[in-house]
């Protein structure tokens, strides 16, 4: 006989979190497979919106590439993607009839809108003019990127070097170019040994793991939030989760940095960027020792709070999910601080995130990062996944073990020799 439950409503309470994380499931589902059906480009759209007074016309036997005239001219119009920083550009080449370069335009993107702009108010795209379309088109060499956007500069360039280099048949012009390589460089290298450095922490002797932890937490803040200016976001791991995945030739630095932070998971056990390495980490620290303050929360209030956290995460990838825009869904104010461009909602959450780390021991990453509760989510999958794999695997050496002539059947409730049963009966 069952017994009944005393309290149906705490019933109702227990099953209420596994039906609300199964709806959060579903709708971040749903909200991928509505942002693939919604954000299909129409590139012919798109460049008439670019050259409203240019008569376009397709070429069928090649993609991607249009006859336009414009001003009485008639150009080779090549439009090619490449991976930025924060997802997928598409650029259109313009090319004349000589089959040099005579102006180039980004159609669509989905980077930060700051870093754009950037791009409009430089003289980047200008130095595309009057090459020839079976010249190189490496950055560093014929083509200087702009400073503080190297990866975006990376992405632009790579794809008015496909789109040019396309058109180079047609003219007649020979395919001599030269291809880029993967070239590991000092901020490449210098990623590395942050990742390194971090794992070897809990290898050095205790007496001396605190001085290297201020020294790793220095050179987090140093390298990878001015120099390399390539703290992790939901922004990169947006573009992990669309597939916008750039060649390593392109963006090494983007493989290295999601790697070390996923890889320490996956294979260690351990949320090495967020203990170690974010350097927004290591300045909510400093500021919070700066104050001499240490106020707790209530456990109540913790628990609630990640909830708050849970939600923001879910917000955060339902809004990258229907746009298909990484960088909308970032509100981390990592690029503010560190480069000193911001937009919108983060000139109200850089001032309110240091302010609480005053009051608060890491104020920003146990309240408001998404990416933190991203990174604690996936630890919390792996060791879920581990300990189902372990108490498998017992059950399986305990089965294995056990005589076949005393295994439990099926209708019986202890296992019991057949001869016993006979006797019994």
């Amino acid at each position: 006989m069952t017994r009944s439950n005393p309290n149906p409503l705490s019933r109702g309470r227990s099953s209420g979190i596994p039906w609300l994380r199964l709806t959060a499931w579903i709708s971040l589902a749903v909200a991928f497979v509505l942002g693939l059906i919604w954000q299909q480009p129409d590139y012919t759209t798109l460049l008439q919106g670019a050259y409203p007074k240019g008569g376009i016309t397709p070429q069928e036997q090649t993609p991607n590439q249009y006859q336009m005239s414009l001003k009485g001219e008639h150009y080779l119009v090549s439009i090619n993607e490449s991976q930025g920083y924060g997802g997928p550009m598409l650029v259109a080449s313009l090319i004349n009839d000589r089959g040099r370069v005579e102006e180039v335009k980004l159609l669509q993107h989905k980077e930060t809108p700051g870093y754009v702009a950037r791009f409009d108010e430089s003289q980047y795209y200008r130095q595309f003019a009057g090459k020839q379309v079976n010249d190189d088109f490496l950055l560093g060499e014929d083509i200087d990127a702009l400073s503080g956007a190297t990866l975006t500069s990376r992405g632009l360039t790579s794809a008015v070097r496909e789109g040019t280099h396309a058109a180079a048949d047609p003219f007649g012009f020979p395919a001599d170019w030269q291809e880029p390589q993967l070239v590991l460089g000092a901020k490449e290298l210098a990623a590395f040994l942050l990742f390194v450095a971090a794992f070897m922490h809990k290898r050095l002797p205790r007496k001396h793991q605190a001085r290297f932890n201020q020294l790793l937490g220095v050179a987090s803040v140093v390298l990878i939030g001015y120099w390399l200016n390539s703290a992790l976001s939901m922004a990169l791991v947006g573009s992990l989760l669309l597939g916008y995945i750039p060649s390593p030739q392109q963006h090494l630095l983007w493989y290295i940095m999601l790697a070390g932070a996923l890889g320490a998971i996956l294979f260690m056990g351990r949320n090495l960027y967020c203990s170690q390495l974010c350097p927004f980490h290591q300045i909510q620290r400093w500021l919070h020792r700066l104050s001499g303050l240490n106020l707790q929360l209530h456990p109540w209030l913790k628990k609630r709070l990640k909830q708050v956290t849970n939600t923001l995460l879910w917000l955060s990838l339902m809004l990258i999910f229907l746009s298909r825009t990484p960088a909308i869904g970032s509100y981390e104010p990592f690029s503010m601080l560190f480069s000193l461009d911001g937009l919108g909602v983060q000139w109200y959450i850089l001032p309110l995130s240091l302010f609480g780390a005053f009051l608060v021991s890491d104020f920003w990453c146990r309240l408001l990062c998404p990416l933190g509760r991203f990174l604690n989510y996936s630890l919390e999958a792996r060791a879920r996944a581990m300990t189902r794999f372990k108490k498998g695997g017992r059950i399986a050496v305990r089965d294995a073990s056990q005589p076949q002539s005393t295994q439990r059947r099926p209708g019986y409730g202890n296992p019991i020799t057949a001869e016993k049963r006979r006797s019994e009966a």
